[in-house]
């Protein structure tokens, strides 16, 4: 099943931009909400945001890697890797496919502010800087907000010869206001 996504998601990827455009509609709130709570939500030293997927608990984490004064390392300032909720919550790496296709991270800028995206949406691009109390965070625009992006949740439909994902939504704390901020994105 993880590797029916990952070949999904290459060829998401592989598709030209029209045909993955995405409409999006965007929330304010008091509070973020979880749409699987009953999933585990991880908590791993220099966490940015975790993304979860619908078909089960396994979760994809990005981290800040710090150097020895606390700051961003250089050279490889963002790991993502899998928490194995649904089976035993170890930590494992990503895959070549997931880390090319999907999950994988490039770095835009190596010294500050350090720029990134995620293979799977290249068009977002995320900050990595650090809080007030010298805590990472990852930034993004959502419409007229910065955000810190807390997460991000995956709608897998499964059937057919692959899975699809028709919607995904990411979650998080608009930097000025505090607000919970939610955008839907619904694949055209």
């Amino acid at each position: 099943m993880k590797f029916r996504l990952a070949i999904l998601l290459a060829i998401v990827v592989a598709l030209p931009a029209a045909a993955r455009d995405f409409s999006s509609s965007i929330s304010e709130s008091d509070e973020i909400t979880h749409l699987r709570p009953e999933f585990k939500v991880p908590n791993e030293p220099n966490q940015l945001f975790y993304v979860q997927r619908s078909p089960n608990a396994n979760t994809v984490v990005y981290a800040a890697k710090l150097d020895a004064q606390g700051n961003p390392d250089t050279k490889t300032p963002v790991e993502a890797f899998w928490r194995k909720f649904n089976i035993d919550g170890s930590k494992q790496p990503l895959n070549f496919i997931e880390r090319m296709m999907a999950y994988g991270v490039k770095i835009g800028a190596h010294k500050p502010p350090i720029t990134f995206t995620i293979a799977s949406l290249p068009q977002r691009q995320l900050t990595l800087s650090m809080d007030a109390q010298h805590h990472p965070q990852a930034t993004m625009a959502i419409g007229s907000h910065t955000v810190k992006v807390v997460y991000v949740y995956l709608q897998v439909v499964e059937g057919g010869l692959m899975p699809s994902v028709p919607s995904l939504d990411i979650f998080g704390i608009d930097v000025s206001s505090g607000k919970a901020i939610h955008e839907h994105l619904i694949q055209k």
